[in-house]
């Protein structure tokens, strides 16, 4: 037999295996030697975040045993004067305080004689309203914790008497206007708070049970009219003893 050629296996040559080494020691070599100095780098800038969120106020504050709190003793509650007792109208009605009783409005020019109403009865009232001011029975004397209600005519016609026009420029009253009550002796002084227009109907009230000294006074509203009822609201600011009537 003629002999064939011999065919052999082709192999990889050794220049080449040993450049794909050598290319894959490079490759690893740099690939380190980047997370080498990545760390390197950005190591310094990650300590110190860590360090600042562990205490951001380490350099700022002394130690905590010599810190001083501001304020640490409260202040003394202010001193406040004692409200005068409530003293409920009774008993009702004594014709001879018409003298010595008065409300004095100085903005307005009111001075009017204050006389306690014998009850609340409309003909009580109104016969009140014809001798001045009627200090309405079921509120409490000036002074006194609670509501002290006082009306009296804004018009009328000659026969309500001389003081049928006693509130006629009640509707000039303004906030932080004076009322005086002058009453068995000693002046109640009045700071007007709120004006009001209001419906007498029949459920209508005014408080009289408050828990510091109030006054309200009323009077019809519009002039020469019954429609309405104009309310001003005012709190006790001060008493003074009188030894003589005092003129607005």
């Amino acid at each position: 037999m003629q002999n064939e050629p011999e065919y052999l296996i082709p192999s990889t040559p050794r220049r080449s295996v040993a450049l794909l080494f050598i290319g894959t020691f490079i490759c690893a070599f740099f690939f380190m030697l980047g997370i080498a100095l990545g760390t390197i780098t950005f190591s310094p800038l990650l300590d110190s975040n860590v360090l600042g969120a562990k205490d951001t106020t380490s350099d700022h504050l002394p130690p905590s045993s010599e810190r001083i709190i501001p304020f640490s003793t409260p202040a003394p509650d202010p001193v406040i004067a004692p409200y005068p007792v409530q003293i409920p109208i009774n008993p009702p009605y004594n014709p001879a305080e018409a003298t010595t009783n008065w409300i004095r409005i100085p903005t307005i020019g009111v001075a009017v004689p204050v006389i306690q109403s014998a009850s609340i009865a409309d003909t009580d009232v109104i016969a009140t309203l014809d001798k001045g001011a009627a200090l309405y029975p079921n509120g409490v004397r000036p002074g006194a914790i609670g509501n002290v209600f006082i009306s009296a005519h804004s018009t009328g016609e000659p026969w309500r008497g001389p003081y049928r026009f006693a509130f006629i420029r009640i509707n000039e009253l303004k906030l932080g206007d004076s009322v005086h009550i002058d009453w068995q002796g000693a002046r109640y002084s009045y700071r007007i708070t709120k004006n009001e227009i209001v419906t007498p109907t029949a459920d209508f009230r005014v408080i009289s049970d408050r828990p510091v000294p109030t006054i309200s006074i009323m009077a019809c509203w519009p002039l020469w009219s019954t429609k309405s009822r104009m309310l001003v609201h005012g709190e006790l600011t001060n008493i003074t003893q009188l030894t003589r009537p005092i003129a607005l």
